[in-house]
């Protein structure tokens, strides 16, 4: 049986549109697709594949002495083994009650994790802030040495240093390595997932460093050498 006149040309237009229909479809289809390639990447640090190196360490304030504000300060060493110029990326600074370190439960104080240069660290001081009202009162804790912990870490590299306990000794700040265990490095990992590949327990190892210490700035009672 023949088509009515004008069936064909209806048919024509009702499968252009249904084309039309679809390739929006196809587009809006392209659209998500590309809006999920442009989500941002995973960023992790990946063992391996970077230049810079990765740093996991744990600061925990001792029972006596938990309300000073803590910083510990580790600086990179230059080729001749001497501490490098204060500042940039020269520098570690691991601080308690910052806010923004991990903290897991069931293991005392908080970890830092932080991307560095690769290089040669040496441990510089230890500083102690302590507010009362509208007046600090501060400790420094400078390691006059020259012996002090220092570390290695290789490009690509992920390391963990255990955890330092810091405290007030007759009014100084000081820090000793209190405990490196996989148990704990192992918690860290789990609750943050900072890290893609194995990360080395590094237990820091006595190193001489020269050190002639001199205020921060003329505005801080903070030392370093």
């Amino acid at each position: 049986m023949p088509f009515p006149p004008g069936a064909g040309a209806g048919m024509v237009g009702a499968y252009r549109q249904g084309g039309a229909r679809m390739r929006g479809v196809i587009a809006i289809f392209a659209c998500l697709l590309l809006a999920q390639c442009a989500l941002p990447s995973d960023k992790r640090f990946r063992v391996g594949d970077e230049r810079r190196s990765y740093v996991i360490i744990g600061v925990a304030e001792a029972p006596e002495n938990t309300s000073p504000h803590y910083t510990m300060l580790w600086r990179r060493l230059d080729a001749d083994g001497n501490f490098m110029r204060y500042g940039g990326r020269r520098i570690l600074e691991i601080s308690s009650q910052s806010g923004d370190n991990v903290q897991v439960p069931g293991i005392p104080g908080e970890f830092v994790l932080a991307e560095i240069p690769a290089g040669s660290y040496a441990l510089d001081s230890v500083f102690a802030l302590i507010a009362d009202g509208r007046v600090n009162y501060s400790a420094n804790g400078v390691v006059r040495g020259p012996e002090r912990p220092s570390f290695d870490v290789r490009p690509g590299e992920a390391v963990y240093l255990g955890i330092w306990q810091v405290n007030l000794v007759d009014a100084r700040a000081v820090t000793q390595p209190w405990r490196l265990e996989q148990s704990d490095l192992d918690a860290v990992l789990h609750a943050a997932d900072p890290v893609i590949g194995p990360v080395r327990i590094v237990e820091p190892q006595t190193r001489a460093v020269n050190c002639a210490p001199y205020r921060l700035n003329t505005v801080s009672q903070r030392q370093v050498c």
